[in-house]
């Protein structure tokens, strides 16, 4: 049997960021790989300078179910101010020696994620030892940005099966975990049929609807190197 480590995110506002042109930083409705594997090397106390990073990153597949409400879409401004160049001999810089940069963020408010982790071969740590630290991270973690806390426990847990029958699993299971959190029973409720995953060999369980590649695998942290992986996107085969 395939083993693997469920938890669940929720927070007030969650940002996935893509890639970045411009001055506008979009977000996507789900968590990049890089995203998720730095969420999980953040519990687990792997440093973004540390030598064993790169190969922590070749492992794991990735799913993802989000639950996301009508009109739960923010957008957000930051500004940045940088001096003008100015001669060497000028040694006073004025407040009209600045220019301003406005930048655009993306958000999404309100939105709730099951999360499915699978182990691969050779994987640096066992899903135990993810479980345990994502119970008791060493460093703070947050969902895209540092504005961005949890709101809710990861409440990880393991289960042995197909990755579609983990889905199944993580809705009956959290469903029982929010029975009496009306405002998570709602959003757990909605209509949440879409699943995405990077397992190969998963067409017997689930109907395919779109194949894309998303350039977030990371090969070298230090370079900020990162390649394209195919996501899949798609329906449970059978009804839950």
């Amino acid at each position: 049997m395939i083993k693997h480590l469920i938890f669940q995110i929720y927070a007030p506002l969650t940002s996935w960021g893509e890639p970045a042109v411009g001055e506008v930083r979009h977000s996507n409705i789900i968590p990049s790989r890089s995203a998720v594997l730095g969420f999980l090397a953040a519990a687990l106390g792997i440093r973004r300078n540390d030598e064993c990073i790169d190969a922590f990153n070749q492992h794991y597949f990735i799913a993802s179910r989000p639950f996301i409400v009508k009109g739960s879409w923010l957008y957000d401004f930051h500004t940045v101010q940088f001096p003008i160049s100015k001669s060497k001999n000028s040694k006073k810089i004025d407040e009209e020696d600045f220019n301003t940069l406005v930048t655009h963020r993306e958000y999404y408010n309100d939105v709730y994620y099951q999360i499915v982790i699978t182990e691969t071969k050779g994987a640096p740590y066992s899903l135990e030892q993810i479980k345990q630290a994502l119970l008791t991270p060493v460093f703070p973690l947050y969902v895209g940005r540092k504005n961005s806390p949890l709101s809710l426990p990861l409440a990880p847990v393991i289960y042995e099966g197909e990755l579609n029958d983990a889905f199944v699993f993580a809705d009956d299971h959290y469903r029982q975990y929010h029975q009496c959190d009306s405002i998570l029973k709602d959003l757990i409720d909605s209509d949440a049929n879409e699943y995405y995953w990077d397992h190969p060999d998963q067409e017997a369980h689930f109907d395919v609807i779109k194949v894309q590649l998303r350039q977030d695998q990371p090969i070298n942290r230090k370079r900020w190197q990162f390649i394209n992986r195919q996501q899949y996107t798609g329906h449970l085969k059978r009804s839950e």
